[in-house]
């Protein structure tokens, strides 16, 4: 057993394919992957309390409070979970939140009729999901290698909830309620959401490991050593062990000289610019947008109007792909500033097309590719999410972005009329546009370097370099 790692100056080796580093650093993400999971089911309810639960035995009378009660929960979830942070281990918080997903499942599989055990299925979920949300985005940058920390981060956030998202559209569009099946669409959906919850439980008792940062924090070096180690393939102690070591601690060591009002200051900046970014993230699927597509495509296609839902999920999800395997190779600003400003041109063009004529072709072309490239802006908000802020104030910082998120997905729960949707879109495309401006001003290019060396950056107010 190793007490002490002492630091070995760096050699040079030939620089490794991508497959060969994934390979590698897969233990960084399969530590987390439990999250990655519930995430995923998360989307799914997401997207179902957003309207896309056409054969939902609900449907037809969704209440207000059976949209919202995820929200909710997920709030006090966050509010919990940034309690919980750098406080308690993660474990057994990954195994509260794998239960809560497991108990939603079997809620709908058992009870798809009953209005009550839908609502508390969905507050289960919810919870879960902002249970996980705060400690996995506050510890993926810590156990992830710098050259590998925006996939991850993309991969466990992004990445899983669009994956839900589609999930749960592609069951609605090829549901068919003439098949007399003996199971109904909302048991698919806690199916779905049980699989989910019973890896995610899996996953976490075999191979979560714990932040070397949390670990330092209770300054128990020799822990941390030994998490570094099964934080890579193979399971050994080299001397990037001890520089990955050397670096955590410094991270560790410079916060700890920042006071907790200092921390708060450093942080707001960061607190204001990826409030907006998630923002932005709640407005591309709401209520509004499930109107204007599920309107659009009926309007078109009337018997088959369900091929939409298909090509809009499958292009979000490809957009976030896309924008995760760019994150640590082209950064996260290009991509973003890519993103926004097609995102706010197509969200204009569609609002414009409606606003002169009923839904068209072009209008139904315009809102599918707006979710792709919402998806390629959207990608780089988990990331800087792990990068941004001060330890003492991160997990609070992040739980309050996803609040904020989370309240605005609130405020869009209510039907839209015709004239409704069009503003909205007018609105959104120049909330999108004047985000690409703050980007190109704001937000800093964070790819492969340190931790400290992001948080550094995030400091300044202004970064005019791509």
């Amino acid at each position: 057993m190793i007490e002490k790692c002492k630091v070995q100056e760096p050699h040079t080796e030939p620089e490794q394919r991508w497959l060969s580093q994934w390979k590698k650093n897969q233990p960084q993400f399969n530590a987390l992957a439990a999250s990655a999971l519930i995430f995923i089911s998360g989307g799914m309810s997401i997207a179902w309390g957003a309207g896309f639960a056409a054969h939902s035995s609900h449907r037809q009378r969704l209440t207000l409070h059976m949209q919202i009660c995820w929200y909710g929960a997920a709030i006090l979830g966050s509010i919990i979970g940034a309690q919980l942070s750098y406080r308690v281990a993660q474990r057994p918080v990954y195994i509260l939140g794998s239960c809560l997903v497991l108990s939603c499942g079997l809620l709908f599989v058992l009870f798809p009729d009953h209005s009550i055990a839908i609502i508390v299925g969905r507050y289960m979920d919810g919870l879960a999901n902002g249970l996980v949300f705060v400690p996995t985005l506050c510890s993926v940058g810590e156990i992830s290698v710098y050259s590998m920390r925006g996939m991850h981060s993309a991969w466990l956030d992004q990445l899983s909830c669009n994956l839900g998202m589609l999930l749960q559209l592609l069951y609605t569009a090829l549901w068919c309620t003439e098949w007399n099946a003996s199971i109904v669409a909302d048991q698919v959906h806690g199916v779905l959401s049980l699989m989910c919850g019973i890896t995610a439980l899996g996953l976490t008792m075999i191979l979560c490991v714990e932040s070397p940062i949390y670990l330092l924090l209770r300054h128990n070096e020799r822990t941390a050593v030994q998490a570094i180690r099964y934080l890579q393939s193979p399971y050994l102690v080299t001397s990037e062990t001890c520089l990955q070591l050397d670096e955590h601690k410094h991270y560790v060591t410079s916060n700890r000289k920042l006071s907790r009002s200092r921390s708060l200051l450093i942080g707001l900046p960061a607190l204001i610019k990826l409030s907006i970014f998630r923002i932005l993230n709640a407005l591309t699927l709401t209520l509004v947008i499930w109107s204007a597509l599920h309107e659009t495509g009926r309007g078109l296609a009337e018997y088959i109007h369900t091929w939409p839902y298909v090509l809009f999920g499958s292009l979000r999800f490809l957009g976030s792909l896309c924008g995760a395997v760019l994150m640590d190779s082209t950064g996260r600003k290009k991509p973003t500033l890519v993103g926004a400003l097609t995102s706010g041109g197509l969200a204009l063009s569609y609002a414009m097309i409606c606003h002169c004529e009923q839904f068209t072709s072009s209008a139904l072309a315009m809102l599918i590719c707006f979710q792709f490239f919402a998806g390629l802006t959207l990608t780089a908000s988990s990331v800087y999410l792990t990068e941004a802020f001060p330890l003492s104030a991160k997990s609070h910082f992040v739980a309050i972005t996803y609040i904020l998120e989370l309240g605005t997905r609130m405020m869009f729960t209510l039907p839209s009329s015709y004239a409704g949707t069009v503003m909205y879109f007018y609105g959104m495309g120049g909330i999108f546009l004047v985000f690409f401006l703050l980007a190109i001003l704001s937000l800093p290019e964070t790819k492969m370097i340190t931790l400290m060396e992001a948080q550094e950056k995030f400091r300044k107010l202004f970064h005019f370099k791509l």
